[in-house]
């Protein structure tokens, strides 16, 4: 077995009953001995009948070795089958390409939506990573909630491989739907002017409404900000919300604006405390979330 195929087995087989367990062994032999199409697609289809639905019991140490597989790569959440899926995904003939994509793209064009959750899982894991760009660009349009978070959340795809212009709708359908950005793979890494003042304008219109703001909204802005962006900033720091704050102190420290630099001296105690790495963006993100749960 490969590194990640050793490394999904071993989470499935510490969970599974020994039926479960005969199932999964006798289907990993028929594709790795005498792999046919119709045998991949009726095992990935059949793996919650025989694996069930249970869910993975991820420990630290198995999310500090999914990330050697792949850098960002977390399956957080995941259920035995969702794993076996991606599993099986792994045992795809890798020698040509354009098979390799046929057999996916056949998937995702019939799979219903569990399914479809696990083949978005696999991308980070997956060879030629370049011809599933086009993939993932369709399903950030999906409309099926647990579809979209497996491509946005804890998958570091997105950021590695998607253009400026679908990055800036992932990040922004995560803002409108209210997903938890600190999640999202790559987000000060994929920074870019365009969505700076895309985030900014929005801000705008919520506030003209008398709507909440997430302070997540702010995280990919610090490299860009300008005279306009300033005055938002002085906004945050006015704000009588902690997070808000926060927030406003992160961006100040990360910024090499230098009225940036000067305006978060107003609040010392948490610039010390950020300095001190007492909170942090992913904390913020998962604060706020809690605070707002619906």
């Amino acid at each position: 077995m490969t590194q990640p195929q050793l490394f999904l087995y071993s989470l499935i087989i510490r969970q599974a009953d020994e039926k479960a367990k005969s199932w999964l062994d006798q289907k990993i032999t028929q594709l790795s001995t005498q792999f046919s199409k119709q045998a991949f697609y009726l095992t990935f289809t059949a793996a919650s009948r025989f694996l069930g639905k249970t869910a993975l019991n991820i420990t630290a140490n198995d999310l500090a070795d999914a990330n050697e597989l792949s850098a960002g790569f977390y399956p957080e959440n995941w259920t035995i089958d969702r794993a076996a899926r991606v599993l099986f995904i792994l045992y795809l003939p890798s020698e040509k390409a354009e098979s390799h994509v046929e057999i996916l793209e056949k998937l995702f064009q019939t799979a219903e939506m569990n399914e479809l959750v696990a083949l978005y899982s696999a991308l980070p894991l997956l060879p030629f990573p370049e011809k599933y760009m086009k993939q993932c660009e369709e399903g950030i349009r999906t409309n099926i909630s647990v579809v979209f978070e497996a491509i946005a959340l804890n998958n570091p795809f997105p950021a590695k491989y998607l253009s400026e212009n679908s990055w800036n709708q992932l990040f922004l359908k995560s803002i409108f739907t209210g997903r938890q950005i600190g999640r999202i793979q790559g987000v000060r890494q994929r920074a870019n002017a365009a969505l700076s003042q895309i985030c900014s304008d929005y801000a705008h219109e919520r506030w003209a409404a008398g709507r909440k703001v997430t302070p997540e909204l702010w995280m990919p802005i610090a490299g860009f900000v300008n005279d306009e962006i300033l005055e938002d900033l002085k906004k945050l720091k006015d704000s009588t919300d902690i997070l808000q704050q926060q927030a406003f102190v992160l961006i100040c420290l990360e910024s090499m604006n230098s009225k940036a630099k000067e305006l978060v001296n107003q609040l010392p105690t948490l610039k010390e405390q950020a300095e001190k790495g007492v909170f942090s963006w992913e904390s913020i993100s998962a604060q706020w979330h809690e605070e707002n749960k619906s």
